[in-house]
Formats: C-alpha cells, sequence, structure tokens
C-alpha cells in the first residue's frame, strides 16, 4: 500500500470525513427536493438565489444534478446568474425520494 493510501485509509476513518461522505450522498437529494418544490409552487425555473448552496458540497451536488441529466440550467436575467429546472427524470427521482421520505418518518405520537 502507498503511502496516499494508508494516509486515506486513515482519514476515511474519522468521524468528520464520515459525515463528509454522508453529505456527498445526502446533498443531491436534499437539493433536488427543493428545486422540485420551488419549481411546482412557482411552476417555472429556480434562480440561483433561492437555493441554498453553502460550501462546496452543495456546489457539487448541484452540478451532478445537472450532469445526471435530472436538472436544467437556464440563463437567468433579473437577479439571478442561472435558473434551475427539474427534468422529468428530477421529478421523478424526487417523487420517490419524497415517497420514501414520509413512509420512514414516524407518525404523531
Amino acid at each position: 500500500m502507498s503511502a496516499i493510501e494508508e494516509f486515506s485509509a486513515l482519514i476515511e476513518k474519522t468521524d468528520v470525513m464520515q459525515q463528509v461522505v454522508k453529505s456527498l450522498k445526502e446533498e443531491p437529494a436534499n437539493l433536488l427536493t427543493s428545486i422540485c418544490q420551488q419549481y411546482r409552487d412557482g411552476g417555472k425555473p429556480v434562480p440561483d438565489h433561492r437555493l441554498r448552496l453553502a460550501g462546496y458540497m452543495s456546489e457539487a451536488a448541484l452540478k451532478a444534478l445537472i450532469a445526471a441529466g435530472m436538472v436544467k440550467r437556464h440563463p437567468g436575467g433579473g437577479l439571478a446568474v442561472y435558473t434551475f429546472e427539474p427534468t422529468a427524470a428530477g421529478l421523478a427521482e424526487c417523487e420517490k425520494l419524497t415517497a420514501e421520505e414520509k413512509m420512514s418518518s414516524p407518525g404523531p405520537t
């Protein structure tokens, strides 16, 4: 095993890195759900300033959604540099995520 592989193995075991990996997996789902909800509410692409993009993880998540064909990026105009619109595939994935979330959430106690 190379020095970088040994180092990476040590770092990957930390709670911090485990949280980073978890965020990488969950942030695109959270962002897609937000874009879809705002799109449904307004009926038009969502301006960039209405998205919660804090830090690198969110930017990477948005790029991943575009690359996966779940969100389209359009020129913004007005106050937005870009606007984002869910594709049919993105809306379908959002429905699955929302349905699963509802099923896994505990009911009133």
